[in-house]
């Protein structure tokens, strides 16, 4: 009888010394909370990036933990390269380039960016992208260590124009231009409308500006961190081609 047991208690531990194994993800997926960019649902993530990333990583046979932060957070825990892991979605820059490595291809190709502004504000008579910066005494509001795109960046840099950059979420910044506080915030296409609709009412008041002379879109890439093996960037890598 006692012989029985404690067999019955080996077993039971083992099983639990195996099951944090079991269970263990093959790599974190860093998202942020953007619909209609990627939103979480019980343990997968929707949006025209979330959900074809979603299907690469199936593909690829790779399990992701999925964990919820800010670009800035994103690319600080993917430069640490403490554990395998990837951000979704980011641009392609230089200075990233050094801190982590990229999918080969892109998850998503993003169009050219937008401003939206108010329909009564000092932009409303502004068609283009270069004289929207070049107004003297305009302010955008901008996300703090974010990229909108290397050539988009490089325009902001020489500009004039003053950039409120702030860590709060894309709605934040939207109600910033709604209250004055700020005459325009940079958005593509689909997430600016998005935002202009969750702020209900109030948000007739804002208005989705297209500018033709923006710079083109460009990809949003997994950026992984370098202690993400590989073989698995490999396998994402191939994943992302079978599907094209």
């Amino acid at each position: 009888m006692n012989s029985t047991v404690f067999d019955f208690r080996g077993l039971l531990w083992a099983l639990l010394a195996i099951w944090p194994a079991a269970r263990a993800a093959d790599l974190v997926l860093y998202y942020e909370e953007r619909p209609p960019l990627m939103s979480r649902q019980d343990q997968q993530l929707t949006g025209v990036q979330g959900a074809p990333a979603m299907a690469i990583l199936q593909r690829a046979g790779l399990s992701a933990e999925l964990r919820d932060a800010p670009v800035a957070r994103q690319v600080a825990m993917i430069s640490r390269n403490a554990e395998p892991a990837c951000a979704l979605g980011l641009y392609r820059t230089p200075e990233r380039e050094k801190l982590g490595k990229y999918s080969r291809l892109p998850v998503y190709s993003s169009p050219p960016q937008s401003l939206v502004i108010r329909r009564d504000g000092r932009l409303k008579d502004v068609h283009r992208f270069a004289a929207a910066l070049q107004l003297p005494g305009v302010t955008l509001a901008l996300r703090v260590g974010y990229s909108y795109g290397a050539e988009t960046d490089r325009a902001l840099a020489e500009s004039p124009a003053k950039l409120m950059r702030s860590s709060d979420h894309s709605l934040a910044r939207a109600r910033l231009v709604l209250l004055g506080v700020a005459d325009a915030a940079l958005f593509t296409e689909e997430e600016g409308e998005a935002l202009i609709r969750q702020l209900g009412e109030a948000g007739a008041a804002l208005e989705l500006r297209r500018l033709p002379d923006a710079p083109p879109g460009e990809g949003r890439y997994f950026f992984c961190s370098k202690s993400l093996p590989d073989r698995q960037l490999k396998a994402i890598d191939d994943a992302m081609g079978a599907a094209r």
